[in-house]
């Protein structure tokens, strides 16, 4: 069978700005060409995927998501993160980073090996492109729904530890930079390539700046679990809106941010410095019920999921309805969205060489989407992964 693939007649996203009526050429898992159907033709033997009325984009990419379809990255090991991967195809993700939560130290070792060893040992899904370490290095007092018993001050030689065990795959890891150690835990972050995000945290304005000149360059959930955005006392929120060094996290569900917040981000930072984010968990694709998330229980009722206490607890989102959320909460184009699901978080992967974006050469990672966010294809390496059903 031929391993060439042509996606025709649809509207692609590439850097350089939106092809109407384009030809999509796939060839060994890599993208041939891209432009024009008038100036690129499919070779004989392709398989022609009709994409008219459809937008083809880069495929996504979440950089914090902590389940779904009924499994937890904290708890059902190497096998359950493989289900996890299988079932993100559905929504238009081809890479993730697994992500986990403040835990005890051996649970947490333990989640990370499962992470470490699904990388390692690949089958049909999403790719695994790093591991997002939330925690346990925060702020008790803005734990969220982290667990408690997991949150410990910062400790540069147990932080070793999770990043041996990663072995090299540890990308982004949420601290609070408030606390005490957390420059030395910082620098030794810097040094393993290791992003820096700021998140968990009571940190007040000066205070983030330092972490920022530190080393941080990231922001996780941006404005959640962190002081609310005060004109007299600025904040970590503030401090993430105004400095450029920080790239922010987004998650937008219409539960965790106003969308009119979500507006507020996207036109202070921009495209190029927003990634949206799901932070779900192990209900999506499930019906209302209690789930887990690491050591908690959690209620979900419709795109609602809570603590016993009230508490907003991860999420029901998809990386395809977050797209369509910020198009309508903040007017961001497809364009915008492509570069915010995922050259944006490729580039928090060091992935960015490879995949990312809609260029020739690049990894045929693709998410093709109607104009209402239903995934109709997504091709994962060059091959039909996941193919939807009709509206």
């Amino acid at each position: 069978m031929s391993d060439r693939l042509a996606l025709v007649g649809g509207r692609a996203l590439t850097p350089e700005g939106e092809i109407k009526d384009a030809t999509v050429l796939v060839e060994g898992g890599r993208i041939r060409a891209v432009g024009p159907g008038r100036d690129v033709q499919p070779e004989p033997g392709s398989r022609i995927l009709d994409a008219r009325g459809m937008l083809i984009l880069p495929g996504f990419i979440d950089t914090h998501i902590h389940g779904s379809h009924g499994d937890d990255v904290m708890l059902h090991g190497e096998e359950g993160i493989h289900r996890i991967a299988a079932d993100l195809l559905r929504y238009g993700v081809t890479s993730w980073q697994p992500s986990t939560l403040s835990a005890r130290h051996d649970d947490l070792m333990r989640a990370i090996e499962g992470c470490r060893r699904a990388a390692e040992r690949p089958r049909p899904g999403a790719r695994i492109v790093g591991i997002h370490i939330e925690g346990p290095y925060i702020n008790v007092r803005k734990k969220g729904a982290q667990p408690e018993e997991g949150i410990r001050p910062p400790d540069p030689d147990q932080c070793r530890q999770y990043l041996g065990e990663a072995g090299g795959l540890a990308r982004i890891m949420t601290l609070a930079p408030e606390l005490d150690g957390a420059e030395e835990l910082m620098k030794l972050l810097r040094e393993e390539n290791v992003v820096i995000s700021l998140g968990h945290s009571e940190a007040d304005y000066d205070l983030a700046l330092h972490a920022i000149e530190c080393g941080a360059s990231h922001a996780t959930h941006l404005f959640n679990a962190m002081p609310a955005l005060n004109h007299r006392e600025p904040g970590l929120a503030a401090a993430c809106l105004n400095e450029p060094e920080i790239t922010a996290e987004i998650i937008a569900d219409g539960i965790h941010l106003h969308p009119q917040v979500v507006n507020l981000a996207f036109r202070a930072k921009g495209p190029e410095k927003i990634a949206l984010v799901t932070d779900a968990m192990s209900a999506v694709g499930m019906p209302d019920g209690t789930y887990t998330l690491g050591a908690h229980t959690v209620l979900v009722e419709g795109d609602r999921c809570t603590l016993a206490d009230g508490t907003i607890a991860s999420s029901m989102l998809t990386m395809n309805r977050a797209v369509r959320n910020a198009m309508a909460f903040a007017g961001a184009s497809w364009g915008d969205a492509a570069r915010m699901t995922a050259e944006v978080p490729a580039r928090l992967s060091g992935v960015l060489h490879d995949r990312g974006t809609l260029e020739a050469g690049k990894r045929a990672d693709l998410a093709v989407l109607r104009e209402d966010g239903g995934v109709a294809y997504t091709i994962l390496e060059g091959a039909v992964a996941f193919e939807g059903t009709p509206p």
